[in-house]
């Protein structure tokens, strides 16, 4: 004979469940509410722009602004533009920014969460093949971006997005996830900080710029 479960237990375990979800989808618990002490700006949202190998950069979309600096330089592929919005730290204004970091499909390196923006790096490499570079996005209420950062280390170009954040934060330089050989050939950025044009080279012709990407924190 089937045995039923007591309605007054039903109900709890309904409520129990009920309650998880809430937490789980933003329903009040830690990760919506920031906390108290945030002030000032924070990157709120980040776009990944192909230009295609037109070096005139597209106007920014609505409320962003453009980082002028070409993520892909030097590579001989497409021109890769980054725009970015700010927004008050304290999540009023979207939730921030709280890491970016890469996935390097030629490494099998996988994805650790967040957001995966639709635009390879790498696009229109000269390479064979290709060797695809995502930029991934994470949100959340803590640590918060306050600035984004592109390096070129070949061209001597350091931009800051938005400017007014240059040297007042620390930089957090995005590392592989899956560590290789190639090592940056500059002792002030860790051992493992992730080239934007590694592999981009075309044998026998050219060395691609090396090419940095990071985030400010306080």
């Amino acid at each position: 004979m089937r045995r039923t479960r007591p309605r007054p237990f039903r109900g709890l375990a309904l409520a129990l469940v009920f309650s998880l979800l809430q937490g789980s989808c933003g329903g009040g618990g830690d990760d919506v509410t920031p906390p108290a002490d945030l002030t000032g700006e924070a990157i709120v949202e980040i776009q990944l722009v192909d230009g295609g190998r037109n070096d005139v950069p597209p106007a920014p979309p609505a409320g962003f602004r453009l980082m002028n600096i070409d993520l892909n330089e030097g590579s001989g592929g497409n021109y890769v533009w980054l725009y970015y919005r700010t927004g008050k730290a304290d999540g009023t204004e979207g939730q921030p920014v709280s890491r970016i970091y890469t996935v390097d499909e030629h490494d099998n390196e996988t994805p650790q969460g967040g957001v995966k923006l639709p635009v390879d790096l790498n696009a229109g490499s000269p390479v064979v093949g290709g060797l695809p570079l995502w930029l991934y996005v994470v949100n959340s209420n803590g640590p918060v971006a306050r600035c984004v950062v592109v390096d070129n280390r070949t061209k001597g170009k350091r931009v800051y997005g938005p400017p007014e954040a240059a040297g007042r934060y620390q930089i957090e330089w995005v590392q592989e996830l899956v560590p290789d050989q190639w090592n940056p050939p500059y002792s002030d950025l860790p051992r493992d900080a992730q080239d934007l044009n590694e592999g981009e080279s075309i044998p026998f012709f050219f060395i691609s710029d090396y090419v940095y990407i990071g985030y400010c924190k306080d």
